[in-house]
């Protein structure tokens, strides 16, 4: 009898949706998010043209949700999907997120490069989920260029001053400024998401810490750079 109580109160429990196949993530992103978030337009510093739900990236996926979860699901003007499917996908995507707090190195396509996710207070009272912050270090191998990319989310910005420090030296500021318009060709504009750290040779490669000041008011986050392996920062310091 105890079985068969926990059984059923377990399935009672366990919510009606299950894992969607990667094959149908593949075509919501497909037909909801990468009609914006292209190569070309990169907003919100995101390019899911070419998303496969198959491969994991926890720090990426932890940006769609927080994405997902602020509206952007209908951002492009092609609707939502139905709630059972809307609640399918993130479920699918929370799940997928696991771990976004941790380095992510990714070797595919002839490039080395690291992700991670820190997650800030949430800014309003009434607003329950965290921003996000991530960088990513991008190293091509075969032309020595590298990129240091911070993007956040929800909260796009425009005419704001952030610094940013390496290893506890001077700050460097970076000016937002500026609209992005939607990728999918629509007038719909909004600040910015993305910042490319990297431009103009302003900054290096961290060894210990990367901290950002200042995006949104009095927030501080920090990127610790002394936990990334000894062999992916070896690897990435070739392009910088």
């Amino acid at each position: 009898m105890r079985i068969w109580l926990t059984i059923g109160f377990a399935s009672i429990c366990t919510p009606v949706w299950a894992a969607m196949p990667s094959a149908e993530q593949n075509a919501l992103v497909k037909q909801y998010c990468a009609v914006c978030h292209t190569d070309a337009a990169m907003n919100g510093g995101l390019s899911l043209q070419h998303y496969d739900a198959a491969k994991s990236d926890p720090p990426l996926a932890a940006m769609m949700l927080s994405k997902l979860n602020s509206g952007a699901m209908g951002a492009a003007g092609n609707g939502i999907p139905d709630k059972a499917a809307q609640q399918a996908w993130l479920a699918s995507t929370k799940e997928q997120a696991a771990g976004s707090g941790e380095w992510f190195v990714n070797r595919e396509d002839g490039l080395v490069s690291a992700s991670i996710i820190r997650k800030v207070p949430p800014r309003r009272p009434d607003v329950t989920d965290n921003p996000l912050y991530r960088v990513r270090v991008v190293c091509n191998p075969s032309s020595w260029v590298g990129q240091i990319q911070l993007t956040w989310s929800p909260q796009p910005q425009t005419g704001r001053t952030m610094t940013v420090a390496v290893d506890g030296n001077a700050p460097v500021e970076y000016r937002i400024e500026g609209q992005e318009s939607m990728g999918n060709g629509g007038t719909v504009q909004t600040g910015h998401a993305s910042v490319l750290l990297s431009k103009d040779g302003k900054l290096g490669l961290p060894n210990r810490s990367l901290t950002i000041r200042e995006l949104f008011p009095g927030e501080t986050v920090e990127f610790s750079f002394s936990d990334l392996d000894q062999k992916t920062r070896t690897d990435l310091r070739a392009c910088f």
